[in-house]
């Protein structure tokens, strides 16, 4: 700590605060700085919220000296706010650049591995907030940045009811313009500090000094960001030079896609066909381009409609209110709408009346279904298996693809589905799944399939353009999942380079009219985070409403907690990618630990918290790793071909429990010896989310990864034994398991027909469930698998889902 107030004594900068001197006195640590007569700038803000343009951009100006001063000689402030700048005769001084530093070195890298993180929530840079081991000078420009806009606008660009709220903002959204909250100040001023406080640090400016003369530039010197230019809706995007205004998600940034030469085609202008409140998912254009069939859900129901595609009524296709009716197709001929119905594939005209079943099939629902290009024939695809139903009225096994789904024929005979990740838009459990997926082109010709992206990213909806040789599909690989073209050969490998032809639409699906001139999207947004309330084992009700934990627009998947309670793990897409997050519960302020380009999920911490464990898609299958928390390299316990995911430790925590997903779903474990090598065990049982007793003699499990029979095994092996057979007992299936603390216990969640989550409590050694709390409601519903019960407080996920089917003109 002295050396490096010692260290910092030597910046000797008119506008830093001078160290004089340093030392120890009865064993307190002290430094000596001169006594300013005057104030902070909190003060001088707290007094006249605004400043005056000219003072506001001089003082921005000399606290940026200051910083550049520092920042060559290698000293990163990390806490610059109004408090730490003081003002003497009206000039700028930076203090506490000692105690940053001092801090910094004195806690090594140890100060970031428990979440310690220097700054101020209101000027803390996005990646101060998620607890990057490293920050640069771009972190100390983002809080001068956020100074500046507080003295030019009166408030912190990001303000919250606490920290956590704010971090949450600072992260996810934009900072309203300065310039459309206080007219006196230029383009040029406004655009720079937008500039400095861009969200990754590579989008700002390099050094103080940049953004110095970019507040001092009057023309030519600074040329705003195109998002800095935009002014205050983010959300318009420029085609051509003629900018496209509209209302919600549809008007973000429809943009060019990268790249040059011949274009598949330049997306043009974008209008709402939905704008109901609710979820209007997987839009089918009719052939000619003047209706639109899409469904709409709640996450558990759903139901199609027919709309036209300016200025129509919903109509819905048939009668049946109490169907699950989902996967709109049009017939080429434009006269019948194939949709699966609970399951089962059907078909009905498009003019209204009663469906009919195209396919029989036997009780394993259906996945996806489509028209061959002809309408003789249909390809359908049940679990892991793509079937032709031909005019004769028999079905033929084409090939395998993992979890296909959103299949669609295109006109020189190949069909193309989304693989990998079946509970995407399936409803029910599971829905809105962010799982890597990828784009399978199967040759109809001989069941040949070829994988034509990547299978890191969410790659959904592959459309065929008119001749069949083009592939459209949505993926999230640069950012919110946008529509990309790929040119296919007659074999059905990619003929050519990858090319985006939206930017930041976030579009779910879409399909094309029959000419390729329109084409109908979906946008959804998805907020998942975690809420407590108090657990009451007898089940009464509580007059505390439910409290949320964590916050930003983000989806949170899986979570649980350390065992003594004080720190929260959790996988979030909150950067982009999802990765796995600790969260201190005495601060609120998240950390992230994993910045992999592969999606991880569902992090476990260790009995001792030294070690997080999770599954992640960094091969080419799912796998297990292990993640040491002293900055030890990362371990993988798994490295198969299947699809293994979701941790348990064994108490001791010697023994990893986890299922397999592929093949032969079953419940495996994985034992580390004393050289910390990772083996894997024989399979226990055909199971899933298998979860040990507080003893370590136990697993509990369910037997299907959606939700069954409630079961326990010996976890050294042995006959299993139902607890509760949910399929027979009025539907009521388990599907995620937790043991009470003294192992007589076992709580599981469950969801009802029309999505409510509930949680029940069962003896450990059988009997009958009972009813301990009802979560979320209508709007907010908490459909995933997981909760956990920590210091008299139960946690779980609410999501919220939004979206609407817009359309596309299409310029070839």
């Amino acid at each position: 700590f002295l050396a490096e107030i010692k260290t910092t004594a030597s910046l000797q900068h008119p506008h830093i605060l001078p160290l004089f001197d340093s030392g120890t006195a009865a064993n307190q640590l002290f430094y000596v700085m001169p006594y300013i007569e005057g104030e902070t700038l909190r003060d001088r803000l707290t007094r006249e919220t605004q400043l005056a343009v000219p003072e506001a951009i001089r003082l921005a100006t000399e606290v940026a000296g200051a910083l550049e001063y520092a920042h060559k000689r290698g000293i990163v402030h990390r806490d610059i706010k109004p408090e730490n700048i003081l003002l003497l005769d009206g000039s700028a001084l930076v203090a506490d650049f000692g105690i940053a530093l001092a801090v910094q070195q004195a806690g090594g890298e140890r100060m970031t591995q428990t979440g310690m993180s220097l700054g101020t929530p209101h000027y803390m840079s996005p990646e101060q907030a998620m607890g990057d081991r490293s920050v640069d000078a771009r972190s100390d420009v983002y809080a001068l940045g956020a100074i500046t806009y507080e003295m030019l606008v009166g408030e912190p660009p990001f303000t919250g009811p606490n920290g956590q709220a704010i971090l949450a903002k600072v992260m996810t959204e934009p900072a309203r313009d300065v310039s459309a909250q206080r007219r006196s100040v230029s383009p040029a001023v406004s655009a720079a500090v937008a500039h400095a406080l861009e969200k990754l640090p590579a989008d700002r400016f390099a050094s103080a000094a940049e953004f110095a003369a970019a507040l001092g530039a009057t023309g030519g010197g600074f040329v705003p960001s195109p998002a800095a230019r935009r002014g205050p809706d983010w959300r318009i995007g420029v085609l051509g030079g003629v900018v496209l205004g509209a209302i919600g998600a549809g008007a973000a940034m429809v943009a060019l896609g990268a790249g040059g030469g011949d274009r598949f085609a330049t997306p043009g202008l974008a209008t709402p066909v939905t704008w109901e409140q609710g979820l209007e998912i997987t839009p089918a254009l009719s052939p000619d381009g003047k209706q639109v069939a899409y469904a709409v859900t709640n996450g558990t129901a759903s139901r199609i409609y027919l709309r036209a595609t300016t200025d129509g009524r919903p109509t819905p296709l048939t009668a049946d209110s109490t169907a699950v009716e989902t996967n709109p197709r049009w017939s080429h001929d434009g006269t019948r709408v194939l949709y699966l119905s609970n399951g089962r594939v059907f078909s009905a005209p498009a003019t209204g009346g009663p469906g009919r079943q195209e396919v029989p099939t036997r009780n394993d629902p259906v996945n996806s279904a489509t028209w061959s290009p002809d309408d003789g024939a249909i390809a359908y695809a049940i679990f892991d298996t793509l079937f032709i139903h031909g005019r004769d009225g028999t079905s033929r096994v084409l090939a395998s693809v993992d979890q296909a789904t959103l299949c669609t024929w295109g006109p020189r005979d190949l069909i193309a589905c989304a693989a990998g990740n079946g509970l995407f838009l399936r409803p029910g459990l599971g829905f809105g799944n962010i799982a890597p997926s990828w784009i399978t082109v199967v040759r109809v010709s001989d069941g040949r399939t070829t994988v034509v992206t990547d299978q890191a990213a969410s790659n959904q909806s592959p459309a065929w353009s008119r001749d069949g040789r083009h592939l459209l599909y949505t993926s999230n690989r640069l950012g919110p999942a946008d529509i990309h073209v790929v040119e296919i050969r007659d074999d059905g490998t990619p003929a050519g380079e990858v090319e985006r032809l939206t930017v930041g639409l976030n579009v779910s699906t879409f399909s094309l009219s029959g000419d390729d001139a329109r084409l109908a999207y979906a946008t959804m947004t998805t907020t998942s985070n975690l809420w407590s309330e108090p657990w009451r084992e007898d089940g009464r009700p509580t007059s505390e409403p439910p409290r949320q934990v964590t916050f930003g627009q983000q989806t949170i998947e899986q979570f649980s907690f350390s065992r003594d309670g004080e720190w929260l793990y959790y996988d979030s897409d909150l950067a982009g990618n999802t990765d796995i997050y600790r969260m201190a519960m005495a601060t609120g302020i998240p950390e992230r630990l994993t910045s992999d380009p592969t999606p991880e999920f569902a992090p476990a911490p260790s009995p001792d918290g030294r070690e997080v464990a999770f599954h992640s898609f960094r091969g080419s299958s799912r796998d297990i790793f292990v993640l040491p928390l002293d900055g030890g390299p990362l371990q993988q316990v798994t490295d198969t071909p299947d699809q293994e995911g979701v941790v348990s430790w064994s108490p001791d925590g010697t023994t990893l429990a986890f299922f397999r997903l592929s093949g032969t779903p079953a419940l495996l474990q994985a034992r580390r010896d004393a050289a910390g090598t990772w083996a894997l065990r024989p399979a226990l049982v055909e199971g899933f989310w298998g979860v040990w007793s507080p003893d370590g003699e136990w697993l509990s499990y369910t037997t299907n990864l959606l939700g069954g029979e409630l079961r326990v095994v010996p976890a050294a092996g042995g006959e299993p034994r139902v607890l509760w057979d949910g399929w027979a007992e009025a539907g009521l299936i388990a599907e995620s398991s937790l043991w009470s603390a003294d192992g007589q216990t076992i709580y599981f969640k469950s969801h009802a027909a029309d999505g409510a989550g509930s949680i029940w409590a069962i003896p450990s050694a059988g009997g009958t469930p009972r009813l301990v709390l009802n979560i979320g409601d209508a709007h907010r519903r908490s459909d995933r698998y997981g909760f956990q019960i920590v210091a008299g407080r139960v946690y779980y996920t609410l999501v919220d889902r939004q979206g609407d089917v817009w359309m596309m003109e299409l310029e070839r």
